[in-house]
């Protein structure tokens, strides 16, 4: 058991949220246990041998509140300082980048230099009186992690900037970087005045549930329409997902059969073959499968996952050679599989696909943050940029959809599921409570932290346009009345930029250069 002291105030707390509270294996991936909070301390139990770390939601001064995590620690009786051990992760995760990065070697005076040794004297510190003074040493765990943690989000974007000025100069920019998600039923005109000119491509919905929201009727005109519109424009088009189990994209008739897997194989078939055959000359890329490995709903096992996988991944290669064909992931940083036995961890899920043969061409992570539902919890930078580093392994390209709220989403917005209790709505935050200012800044920062890696071949905005079946609520360009958000001119002038000859990166917006605060790649310490 691992047990953890933690502080409120310079005190024991009373009491703790164990928000997206999730134990770590020695391989990265989630381990199945019990958390709870008794008496000032965190105690986990797990269920598996080795080392564990803890990852939760944890406030980080004016940096925000996040999920952070500790290093893997061993089991003992006496409690660690829980404040302590995420500072001794994300400092030491700081100098290990610093090194795989090649920049051990920057001068001394140099200011990530200067932070750098800053946090580690703080850390030293805080070791120091950890036994005999641990509320002092609590004060001086989290200075080192408010140092740390802003160190790594400048080392990311520091990195990103040098590697994409690279890809830009050698010309190894993809085709088509950056585009945008629709609504298929929700006011096209408007969405479509801000696609034309802005984007490469358009990533177009092709829900079960909206073409076939009763057994064997389909809706098409929707989609036609938006399918014509594309071709008009000489856009590029991304559609699906074409097979999800989650209920907002799986007609309810289709919930008779959820225990009747070959019926389920042979209605996916039918639907697949459906949808391919009548849209393959627009589509030029198909989400084929989304979220299956999280397995949260329909409750299949291993072999069956795989084979709904493999079968409509070949159908779709048959019915569209041309076309190029894309496995989505859900939930990246994997936290479901603690709770689910019958999931599978999002890199075994891809390590697998890519074993066994399955002929798809790319990878699509999809990442959003922003609401307190699985897997939506916010993360920062330095976590951005290292679990796309983890996608390289597999030697395929990686499509990511990325998005957050201009607005913090309250209870009242989370669509709960039936029988469901109330939750806390607090999905922590990055730097700021989510505004439309911040939205713009973590946009342009994760733009270009994903498109500095080689291996990342797009990027996408979830959707244009908020709208009642949105996901992830508020968090669109422009708002329901189609009013533009700051995220958008940042974006336009983003692609601008990435498609100039410039050697350098600069952001402008309305045709004006906006202040040396919102020029740099770095979000400033305090947002407007």
């Amino acid at each position: 058991m691992l047990k953890f002291l933690v502080y409120d105030d310079g005190k024991p707390a009373a009491a703790w949220a164990l928000r997206n509270a999730h134990l770590i294996g020695s391989d990265g991936s989630t381990m199945r246990g019990d958390i709870r909070f008794e008496q000032g301390q965190i105690l986990c139990e797990k269920r598996e041998a080795g080392s564990m770390a803890l990852a939760l939601q944890y406030p980080v001064d004016e940096l925000g509140e996040m999920t952070l995590q500790t290093c893997l620690l061993p089991d003992q009786d006496q409690p660690y300082l829980l404040s302590l051990e995420i500072a001794r992760h994300r400092l030491m995760l700081l100098y290990t980048k610093l090194e795989d990065w090649g920049l051990m070697e920057l001068d001394a005076d140099h200011p990530l230099s200067k932070r750098a040794d800053n946090a580690r004297q703080l850390f030293i510190e805080a070791l120091c009186l950890q036994r005999e003074h641990p509320q002092e040493s609590e004060g001086m765990a989290r200075q080192c992690l408010n140092v740390a943690l802003d160190s790594s989000e400048e080392l990311a974007l520091a990195h990103s900037e040098l590697l994409l000025n690279r890809r830009k100069s050698t010309g190894a920019l993809p085709q088509t970087p950056i585009g945008c998600g629709v609504s298929s039923d929700f006011q096209p005109g408007k969405q479509r005045q801000g696609l034309a000119g802005n984007f490469d491509f358009v990533q177009l919905p092709l829900c079960w549930k909206q073409l076939a929201p009763e057994e064997g009727e389909y809706r098409w005109q929707s989609t036609d329409d938006w399918t014509a519109w594309t071709d008009k424009q000489k856009l590029s088009v991304v559609g699906g997902p074409l097979l999800s189990f989650d209920p907002s994209a799986l007609p309810d008739w289709l919930y008779i059969w959820e225990h009747d897997y070959d019926t389920v194989r042979d209605l996916v078939y039918e639907h697949v073959e459906r949808v391919v055959s009548r849209y393959h000359e627009s589509v030029d890329q198909w989400l084929v499968v989304s979220g299956l490995h999280v397995n949260r709903h329909f409750c299949f096992n291993f072999e069956q996952l795989m084979d709904l996988t493999r079968m409509t991944t070949l159908l779709v290669r048959k019915l569209a050679p041309d076309s190029r064909t894309l496995i989505e992931l859900r939930q990246p940083f994997g936290e479901y599989y603690g709770n689910n036995p019958r999931s599978i961890p999002p890199m075994m899920y891809s390590d697998l696909i890519t074993q066994s043969g399955i002929p798809f061409d790319a990878l699509a992570l999809r990442l959003l943050m922003g609401q307190a539902l699985p897997g939506q919890f916010t993360r920062d930078l330095m976590q951005v940029s290292l679990l796309l580093d983890q996608y390289a392994v597999f030697g395929k390209p990686v499509h990511l959809t990325i998005a957050v709220p201009s607005e913090p989403v309250t209870e009242m917005m989370i669509a709960l599921e039936a029988g469901q209790q109330p939750i806390d709505p607090d999905s922590g935050q990055w730097r700021r409570p989510w505004s439309p200012q911040v939205q713009a800044h973590w946009m342009e920062a994760v733009f270009q932290i994903a498109l500095a890696r080689p291996f990342v071949e797009s990027v996408a905005w979830d959707q244009l346009i908020d709208h009642p079946q949105i996901e992830l609520p508020l968090s669109g360009l422009t708002s329901e009345s189609a009013q533009t958000k700051p995220a958008l001119r940042r974006i336009i002038n983003f692609r601008r930029n990435l498609l100039s000859s410039a050697d350098t990166l600069h952001i402008e917006a309305d045709g004006d250069k906006e202040p040396a605060a919102e020029t740099s790649p770095t979000p400033p310490p305090a947002l407007p």
